[in-house]
């Protein structure tokens, strides 16, 4: 688990030009703080950051090269099944680190290795004879992977902040702020960045570096095309999910450094707890955190400490207390590179700096939800016509809360077509409260044209053929979770050289959920029907089928007490050419007084007014108005 960045020179660059880009590689030398490694030769530099993960030895730095040396790579993830690979292929290796076998598979078979890598990954991969580089992602897009393109470079990296660090400027790109302000991140490809694109997941995307033409731009696996027919009967569905779970989680233990388990004291982690233990050789650390705001109420800590009893583990405790917030905002921001407002990424930056001190890789629980319908709005689209007709009642609700909830239930499923739907019920907005309501006038109007649910349209009509809920499950596998929650684990995680691993996203097993009937996954109005049956009699059924306590991240609270001086001072002394600061401090103040609930669409104007700020001699508007030259 590494960090990656390099560049392909189209034209004349001057050698400091080069020595600059190495330089601004540094600012993610926190993915890899056990070596660099720099490759040069013509036009092309790589550079490599290595956390040492699989043989710790010198041998399996990067950039790596074949054994023919035709080939040279730098590379960032895992590839759990590189042993199998090994021996099927009868591969004559002289490490024991998976990037051998990824490399020489590839000289070895070319793009038709790929599909067979069971794990999570961003590769480069250049072919100095051929004069090729293919730029490679995993299938789910767990990795990151970046990369800029204009009429003098094409660069790329693990993290973005490397390239905007080494251009002079950059333009705003108006969809991906659009986007952002509906979903507090970009949905597909685009970034904020004009320019600036990320590597779709399942994809190999090929480049001359001699005509820098692209030669090859595939998906090597697609969710709607590429899993098989399930014919399955409900029992044997159970008993497979738990086999490839519990098989998952057994591969993903493969390391030479120590390794530990996010605890949440939900079923996903718990599952991974219960099956790591089996398998993990020694006494297994559990990591969990609660919030100080709900110490008392509304976490799961209790759960944790049950599982973790049941199973043995060395537990740790984070409570995250209020105190250093701003701080952890701030870094925050910078990490993610673009803006991001997935705020359940601060108490994971807490528990990653906590792990980090004695730990190097930790699984955890993401993609449980996606994969198996735990979320409440698979119940209400599997019964739609029902919900459809209740909601529209909602005026008769007396609580106030409760009535906006069902009113903008209501309001999406009365949209038109499935992808509205789709991205109205994950942008938490509404357009009677539009988020443009915090820009600058001639940029809200501007910014309105743009086609904010292009990438949820899309998605339905890829999934056209799909059940409703079917149709949900499948885009959020494709849009929610690369975009925004596993974006959510890797920054933070990396941010302290942390590995973080995903067992429920292990091929197999999303092969076999994808397969799966949403009929037979959404069923007695429970979610995770499947999931928990497969999990009876190991999961402590109070766990299982007790209420879901969930792990709300209080950014209302911090926003009328502990952030609240921070972000009025932000909006006053930070302002922009984008965002209309005195109607950000109106919200800001209604909020603070109870009047309505602002907490998400302060907290994404917060952090996109400190990243305008943190690029503030770099970022440019020109084009997304005509009057702004």
């Amino acid at each position: 688990m590494c960090g990656f960045a390099g560049l392909i020179a189209k034209s004349d660059l001057s050698k400091d030009r080069f020595t600059d880009f190495i330089k601004s590689s540094e600012l993610m030398k926190h993915r890899g703080p056990d070596n660099q490694g720099i490759f040069m030769e013509e036009n092309v530099l790589l550079i490599h950051y290595r956390l040492s993960i699989l043989d710790l030895d010198n041998r399996s730095n990067q950039p790596f090269f074949s054994k023919s040396d035709k080939s040279v790579c730098v590379y960032n993830g895992e590839i759990y099944n590189f042993k199998e690979l090994a021996k099927q292929y009868n591969l004559n290796t002289s490490t024991t680190s998976d990037t051998e076998v990824m490399i020489e598979l590839f000289e070895l078979r070319g793009v038709l290795a790929v599909p067979e890598w069971n794990g999570i990954f961003s590769a480069v991969i250049y072919d100095r004879n051929e004069e090729k580089i293919h730029f490679i992602r995993d299938r789910i897009g767990v990795k990151p992977f970046y990369i800029y393109e204009d009429d003098d470079v094409i660069l790329f990296a693990s993290e973005a902040k490397v390239i905007l660090d080494w251009l002079p400027s950059f333009r705003i790109n108006s969809l991906g702020l659009s986007q952002y302000l509906w979903f507090g991140n970009t949905t597909g490809k685009q970034t904020i960045v004009k320019g600036l694109n990320k590597l779709n997941p399942a994809t190999i995307l090929s480049y001359s570096t001699n005509t820098f033409k692209i030669t090859y731009n595939k998906q090597y696996w697609n969710i709607s095309t590429n899993t098989f027919s399930n014919n399955l009967n409900e029992q044997e569905t159970i008993i497979r999910i738990r086999e490839k779970l519990e098989s998952a989680v057994k591969r993903q233990l493969v390391s030479d450094v120590p390794l530990g388990v996010l605890l949440s004291g939900g079923i996903d982690s718990s599952s991974v707890v219960a099956f790591a233990s089996r398998h993990f050789n020694g006494k297994l650390d559990t990591y969990t955190v609660a919030y100080d705001y709900n110490i008392n109420s509304k976490n799961e800590l209790e759960n944790a400490r049950k599982v973790s009893k049941k199973f043995n583990t060395n537990h740790h405790e984070l409570v995250v207390t209020s105190d250093n917030v701003k701080e952890i905002f701030n870094d925050l921001v910078f990490q993610h590179d673009e803006p991001f407002a997935e705020a359940a990424n601060v108490p994971l930056y807490q528990l990653a700096k906590l792990c980090s001190k004695d730990k190097k890789v930790i699984l955890q629980g993401d993609g449980g939800d996606e994969l198996f319908a735990g979320y409440r709005r698979y119940n209400v689209l599997n019964s739609f016509d029902l919900w459809k007709s209740i909601s529209k009642m909602y005026f008769l609700i007396p609580s106030a809360k409760w009535k906006e909830r069902i009113k903008r239930i209501s309001f999406i499923l009365n949209q038109s077509d499935h992808g509205k739907i789709m991205a109205y019920y994950l942008s938490q907005e509404v357009p009677y409260e539009c988020p443009y309501q915090v820009l600058n006038t001639d940029i809200k109007k501007y910014i309105s044209q743009e086609p904010w649910a292009t990438d949820y349209l899309e998605a339905a009509e890829l999934f056209k053929e799909e059940k409703l809920v079917q149709k949900m499950l499948k885009t959020d596998a494709t849009i929610l979770l690369p975009h925004t929650y596993l974006e959510k684990v890797d920054k933070p995680t990396m941010r302290f050289s942390l590995e973080a691993r995903v067992p429920y996203l292990d091929n197999e097993l999303i092969d076999l959920a994808y397969s799966i009937p949403s009929d037979l996954k959404v069923k007695k109005n429970q979610k995770k029907y499947l999931l928990k049956k497969s999990l009876e009699g190991l999961i402590p059924d109070e766990i299982l089928y007790g209420p879901k306590k969930g792990f709300d991240t209080p950014i209302g609270n911090w926003l009328r007490n502990d952030l609240y001086e921070y972000a009025k001072d932000t909006f006053l002394n930070k302002q922009n050419d984008l965002l209309d600061s005195n109607i950000c401090l109106d919200l800001l103040e209604k909020h603070k007084k109870y009047i309505g609930d602002n907490s998400f669409l302060l907290w994404k104007t917060l952090v996109l007014f400190n990243w305008l700020h943190i690029y503030r001699s770099k970022y440019k508007i020109q084009g997304l108005i005509n009057s702004i030259n």
